[in-house]
């Protein structure tokens, strides 16, 4: 991997338009094939190396109108690189990352990460849509097993005083059945002063995505549990659970999952108060997680 931040050269046009083109990171050409997705600060190719090798290009434009959101943007762009190295010597649910640069002339921030399969979004929308009938599309074994490197990926994060804040079925990859993190550019240090409306609505915990007038706003590990809690909702119902009291009980017109314990982990991490809602030992300790 790179092991500074270097300018870049050969790039042309915004992230709307790489595809099909080469763009040269660290002096390395990387010729850029289909996006695979959009975020609010940029997108992530399908691309391959000088010896053909796939990768996944993350794309982030760092320039912004005004000075104060591109130097946030920077931070966040160092911040993921290096939070994700970091993660990465312990744990193999976080992606690899092969190089890094900055090109000066258009702002543009990349990240070259090993290339998965579809993400967890696409993988449960496509089941649910070969399954007609209503219910979870996927077996309960695959959920569970799921939900458990969650745990496992949420647990190393917050060993880490890390707090993602947007954890969501759509930065979580898969490597056949192995899940992966492969977006941390808005985590924070536990109980770090916050902005709102960082996140993603509904996956994003409460406390991240309401801003109320007048009261600081720190987040804390609870706010990922909430995450987990409702991803785990989304594979099972398909959907992400809202805010509101009883946010653990199925949408309308939908029977409740037969599982007892996984229902009990949702009464659980679905709490709007993070005062009361679990923390990632007792999710852990949980008889759904360990049985």
């Amino acid at each position: 991997m790179g092991g500074s931040l270097r300018l870049l050269g050969g790039s042309s046009g915004g992230p709307d338009i790489l595809a099909g083109k080469a763009v040269n990171i660290n002096g390395r050409p990387y010729l850029f094939e289909n996006r695979l997705g959009s975020g609010g600060f940029g997108s992530v190719y399908a691309a391959k190396a000088s010896n053909g090798m796939p990768v996944a290009v993350k794309v982030i434009m760092l320039a912004g109108t005004r000075r104060p959101e591109m130097v946030g943007r920077v931070q966040s762009f160092l911040n993921e690189v290096m939070q994700l190295n970091r993660l990465r010597q312990e744990s193999y649910h976080v992606v690899v990352i092969y190089d890094f640069g900055f090109d000066a002339q258009t702002g543009q921030a990349y990240i070259v990460m090993e290339l998965g399969n579809e993400n967890l979004s696409t993988l449960i929308k496509r089941l649910r849509m070969m399954n007609q009938n209503r219910g979870a599309a996927i077996d309960p074994e695959m959920i569970k097993e799921f939900w458990r490197q969650m745990v496992s990926i949420v647990g190393s994060l917050h060993r880490h005083g890390i707090v993602h804040m947007d954890l969501k079925p759509d930065n979580l990859i898969l490597f056949g059945v192995t899940l992966k993190i492969a977006d941390l550019g808005i985590s924070r240090k536990a109980d770090s002063l916050g902005q709102a409306r960082l996140g993603t609505p509904f996956f994003s915990a409460p406390e991240v995505m309401q801003d109320i007038p007048g009261i600081q706003r720190y987040y804390n590990t609870k706010a990922d549990i909430w995450s987990l809690g409702a991803i785990l909702y989304f594979m099972v119902y398909g959907q992400p659970p809202m805010y509101q009291r009883q946010a653990d009980q199925p949408p309308r017109r939908e029977a409740i999952y037969p599982d007892h314990e996984l229902n009990d982990m949702l009464r659980r991490t679905l709490v709007l108060d993070p005062n009361y809602r679990a923390d990632i030992v007792e999710v852990a300790l949980h008889p759904y997680t360990r049985h």
